[in-house]
């Protein structure tokens, strides 16, 4: 049919002109942004396009909307939750969240105003709907019935759970074949209530914890018990002092909990004088946090110390090359609402690429240049597949890993230095400690003299000293002192050292070792245990290390979340 053949309009009345014209005023609303949008759009029950009246809806009124946060992972996303007749019927983002939005609204705009505007969610915070009507939802108190392990239980009021754990005492009397004993309360294991003589205590038993000869802390004890034996009944058990009073007895265990819930528990526990407040950190993300602690160690007066227990994110926004591994960013992962935005139109527009290693074919694998199906767990396999690929190549960062100390880094426009050259001694041929200067013998006498340096402690404003006996590199293929805080001399350490030292010790810098544990396999024997092709992995690695620092690894629980997790992190920490 050719275009005059046409029916001037479409059976429900919407003409072609109508449409395209619809077209062109829908296409103009998405390009005043979410912002725009909001205080462009009408709510008032009119015509979006063509004439036809809007059929009744009342999801994107405010009146029907409740702001709250998503607690379906710990990122905790702002959201919006809509009501139908009292039911919440869609979960979507909170348009003034700035990690559901971007940008998100200006916090000025009314209400009904923004009430037309969802910020965005992903398919794990939607399922949010589950798990508020779980028909299997815990909703109230619980108390065992049957003896323990029994599986049975009864539903009892708030006020008598409160009761019961306030003041204890037979609780479970009704339960057949339970041996019958009173269960303390928190009223009696709320025994010390002086802050002054539990200030006190608690100083004598750090004194007894810091004693490492046992008779001495033998004594230090016999101490304790005569100095605090008008307190001795507080304690847990005053034989053992350092168990600390029966206010310990109380613990306070949480599952996935962030900063905020997190300081209450804390707050409540240290109120009560307890000092079990606890979060679960099992086989999670809590090898990925504890390994960026590891590497995040400053070496602070003498030892290094200070590390942050927190997950290190790439630049996915800024990023011309990004290899995730375990981490589905278009699905779950860590703040996706917020991530994929920035990361999408670069998709998009080709400036970015991305491979993803994960077993599963994701959402994210999808969207990527290459798909690496690796085998679970196998991740620290294919990082050290990648780390033998690279020292082999010379495709690595030399200036970065041959900044010894701050000064070197500042030198060479880096903004951190590495311990990549520092020499580590070998005994055995097994690497050990790092090498200090003042123990390396040259011509007689120490590579460099200990120095005796002090502080000021932070916590008690005391003068403090600490003996600095230094690092060393080779520099040059020779050994050299190395101040790793020095921001004024700086030291540019080489890379590959394995030999021994005029003194006979025998040394590797930091790189040679992982150099040698990388050596283990070649990378085709990597690739296999990874469960992966050589060709795979080599092409993948090539282009990681074509965009120099504008590239990236972003990993998370596919990574951690394994026995072997702590080592899955380190590697690509290391990459």
């Amino acid at each position: 049919m050719s275009t005059t053949d046409q029916p001037a309009s479409t059976p429900d009345g919407l003409s072609r002109r109508g449409f395209l014209a619809g077209g062109a005023m829908l296409g103009s609303w998405l390009a005043l942004g979410p912002a725009g949008r909001a205080l462009a759009f009408s709510n008032d029950g009119g015509v979006m396009v063509g004439g036809r009246p809007n059929a009744p809806y009342g999801l994107d009124l405010a009146d029907n909307h409740i702001l709250s946060s998503c607690l379906q992972c710990n990122t905790g996303c702002g959201i919006r939750a809509k009501l139908q007749d009292g039911v919440v019927t869609k979960i979507d983002g909170n348009p003034y969240s700035p990690w559901t939005l971007l940008p998100h609204l200006p916090y000025a705009t009314g209400v009904d105003d923004a009430a037309p505007v969802d910020g965005a969610l992903c398919p794990k915070g939607q399922s949010g709907l589950q798990t508020a009507y779980d028909p299997y939802r815990i909703r109230k108190v619980l108390k065992r019935a049957g003896k323990r392990g029994e599986n049975r239980w009864r539903t009892i009021s708030f006020e008598q759970a409160i009761r019961e754990i306030v003041e204890g005492g037979r609780v479970f009397a009704e339960v057949e074949g339970e041996e019958q004993r009173d269960v303390e309360g928190l009223r009696a294991l709320l025994a010390l209530r002086d802050p002054e003589v539990a200030a006190a205590m608690a100083s004598d038993v750090q004194t007894i914890w810091d004693e490492k000869d046992p008779a001495s802390k033998a004594s230090l004890v016999e101490q304790f018990r005569r100095t605090h034996a008008e307190h001795l009944d507080v304690l847990i058990d005053p034989e053992h002092p350092d168990l600390g009073p029966k206010n310990n007895q109380l613990v306070l265990s949480w599952g996935r909990l962030k900063d905020g819930r997190g300081d209450l528990y804390k707050r409540f526990a240290k109120a009560f004088g307890s000092v079990n407040a606890h979060g679960h950190t099992t086989v999670c993300q809590g090898s990925l946090y504890f390994t960026g602690k590891a590497i995040s160690e400053q070496y602070v007066h003498g030892k290094f110390s200070d590390g942050k227990k927190f997950y290190w994110q790439a630049d996915t926004e800024n990023s011309r090359f990004i290899l995730f591994v375990g981490a589905n960013i278009f699905a779950a992962n860590y703040g996706p609402p917020n991530r994929t935005v920035r990361l999408t139109d670069n998709l998009i527009n080709g400036r970015t690429r991305i491979a993803v290693a994960d077993p599963r074919f994701s959402t994210a694998a999808s969207k990527a240049w290459r798909w690496l199906p690796v085998q679970p767990g196998t991740d620290g396999a294919l990082a050290m597949g990648f780390i033998r690929w690279m020292l082999d190549e010379g495709r690595y960062d030399a200036d970065f890993l041959t900044s010894a100390n701050p000064a070197a880094a500042s030198a060479s426009g880096e903004t951190s230095w590495t311990n990549a050259s520092l020499l580590v001694s070998v005994v055995d041929g097994e690497p050990g400690s790092l090498v200090r200067a003042a123990d390396v013998t040259v011509d007689g006498r120490p590579l460099a003299a200990a120095e005796r340096r002090s502080y000021s402690d932070p916590d008690s404003g005391e003068t403090r000293e600490y003996e600095e006996r230094f690092f060393v590199a080779m520099v040059g293929g020779r050994p050299t002192p190395v101040d790793i805080n020095d921001t004024d001399v700086p030291v540019f350490g080489d890379l590959f050292v394995d030999t021994t030292l005029p003194d006979g010790t025998r040394v590797k810098s930091g790189l040679q070792v992982l150099l040698e544990t990388s050596q283990e396999h070649s990378v085709a024997g990597w690739a296999e245990l990874a469960g992966i092709d050589e060709d795979q992995l080599v092409e993948v690695a090539r282009e990681l290390t074509s965009h120099g620092k504008a590239a990236a690894v972003d990993i998370h629980r596919g990574v951690s979340q394994h026995t072997n997790g702590f080592y899955n992190v380190l590697g690509w920490m290391t990459v």
